[in-house]
């Protein structure tokens, strides 16, 4: 592709360097040098760990014909723009001929709940007749095809690949779970979002945003994005605080509302949390439409009406959408019951904030005696959440066994360590190894408990300093329910 083609619509400070830039021929780009072949463009990106500008020169000797960044580059053919991460969106872009102008896209943003109301809302669409695609935390479902993406929203031209992907197979409305981190490195920055919907904003991500004001306007920024379509949409839930906030400053565009506690456009009432799902009384359009589905507890009861606000303000049937929720099995590593006929529960959970973990807590507490809690927290993260679940894992649980989640680059006795000092209660136990710790929870575990596996959820990996190792809480779950079972004989 013609160098004049991929820049085009970019902001460009300077072009140093560059010989007949209107005869270059560019064949690939990427931002890691590592990637880079004969003929390429190198997008230099200012990371968290590392700055791509230091390694122009590599990308040079790799055969990239020119680089592209922010800093004051003089040695290489360069161009300099203001922002090299927004540039590379719209680089992305061009490479695979816009795909996003194509495709309108649903975009889900919040702490908790994005992945359970990306596939309701996808399974709503596909059950429509819409050829819907989703990507987020799970990889991307595009038609037949499963792809493994490396973050909940892939970076910049990943993201570009697979837009150009679903436009090959005719799709033309993608549900994509958008980060906070995504949003704040532009990596979205050239989809067009038709709707936006903000499920709710608890601590988080800390480590990245370093408070909450930057974490929130980091997730403001998908709405500014919406606010660009005359027609969009935004789905906001005002039981949250900063929902609350986000109806104010958006008070003139299409705005709906949701909530259990607080009067809004969509609202859940009569609400039963029942041990194997829940129902209520959805209320909307001035009338009343029961709702029953097989997802667990009050948090679930909003992902529902999340994802029916968005079908409320797109004018499709609602009781259509209501038929597609009662059949909807739940999502992988979210409130997922283990069943191999044992006489207790076990659910894997993927909560990982303060927030998360005390929701899936009281749901657990009303399915049975007691509740035997497994969960850590993940190493090179926000540290400042780790005495805080601490403190919920052994106020709200009956016994609560302190384990290793992805340690990273940290050593895992250290971040619990950090966990313990949180400790309300004298409930809890180590055990560092999680294998360990799943086997020991469900051994101990009596008639009619529940032991709650928290953290990794639909992970098949634990990420240590020196090693990635295969790992599910779910295989462990049921190599271990086995084997009481085996040893019971």
């Amino acid at each position: 592709m013609k160098i004049l083609k991929l820049i085009e619509g970019i902001d460009i400070s300077e072009m140093r360097n560059i010989k007949d830039i209107e005869k270059i021929e560019v064949n690939n780009i990427s931002s890691n040098s590592k990637d880079i072949k004969e003929s390429g463009l190198f997008i230099a990106i200012r990371g968290e760990h590392f700055d791509g500008h230091n390694f122009i020169e590599e990308a040079i000797k790799r055969g990239a014909l020119l680089a592209l960044g922010e800093e004051d580059i003089k040695e290489f053919p360069y161009i300099m723009v203001p922002d090299s991460k927004r540039a590379y969106a719209f680089i992305s872009s061009n490479y695979y001929n816009n795909p996003f102008r194509e495709i309108k896209t649903v975009g889900v943003t919040g702490t908790n709940g994005k992945t359970t109301t990306v596939n309701l809302i996808g399974s709503i669409l596909e059950t429509l007749g819409e050829k819907a695609g989703i990507i987020g935390t799970l990889g991307a479902r595009l038609g037949s095809e499963e792809l493994v993406t490396q973050f909940t929203t892939p970076e910049q031209l990943l993201l570009a690949e697979l837009y150009n992907r679903a436009r090959n197979l005719g799709i033309n409305k993608i549900v994509m779970e958008v980060s906070s981190q995504s949003l704040a490195q532009h990596r979205v920055d050239a989809v067009r979002f038709e709707a936006g919907i903000f499920t709710n904003l608890t601590q988080d991500h800390l480590d990245f945003h370093k408070d909450m004001e930057s974490y929130f306007l980091s997730k403001r920024r998908l709405f500014e994005m919406v606010s660009e379509d005359k027609d969009g949409i935004m789905a906001i839930n005002i039981d949250d605080d900063y929902g609350k906030r986000l109806v104010q400053e958006f008070s003139s565009y299409n705005l709906i509302t949701y909530a259990i506690k607080n009067s809004a456009m969509i609202m859940a009432k009569d609400i039963e949390i029942l041990p194997y799902g829940l129902s209520f009384n959805l209320l909307a359009e001035g009338r009343t439409f029961k709702v029953s589905s097989k997802l667990l507890g009050e948090v679930n009861v909003y992902n529902i009406l999340s994802a029916i606000s968005y079908i409320y303000g797109r004018k499709l049937p609602l009781d259509r959408a209501i038929e597609v929720i009662h059949n909807f099995q739940p999502v992988r590593g979210r409130l997922e019951n283990v069943n191999l006929g044992q006489p207790f529960r076990v659910l894997i959970d993927f909560a990982h904030t303060p927030d998360a973990l005390e929701r899936v807590l009281k749901i657990s507490k009303n399915f049975g005696k007691r509740v035997i809690v497994v969960f850590g927290c993940g190493g090179d993260r926000d540290r400042f959440k780790r005495p805080l679940m601490g403190n919920i894992a052994t106020s709200l649980s009956d016994i609560a066994i302190i384990t290793s989640d992805n340690p990273r680059s940290e050593d895992p006795m250290s971040i619990i360590e950090e966990i313990v000092k949180g400790v309300s209660r004298n409930n809890y136990i180590i055990k560092e190894d999680r294998r360990e710790a799943i086997h020991y929870a469900i051994d101990i575990a009596e008639p009619e408990d529940v032991v709650l596996i928290a953290g990794k959820g639909h992970e098949t990996y634990q990420i240590f300093k020196d090693r990635t190792i295969h790992f599910d809480d779910r295989e462990v779950a049921i190599e271990a329910i086995k084997r009481r079972k085996n040893n019971a004989h």
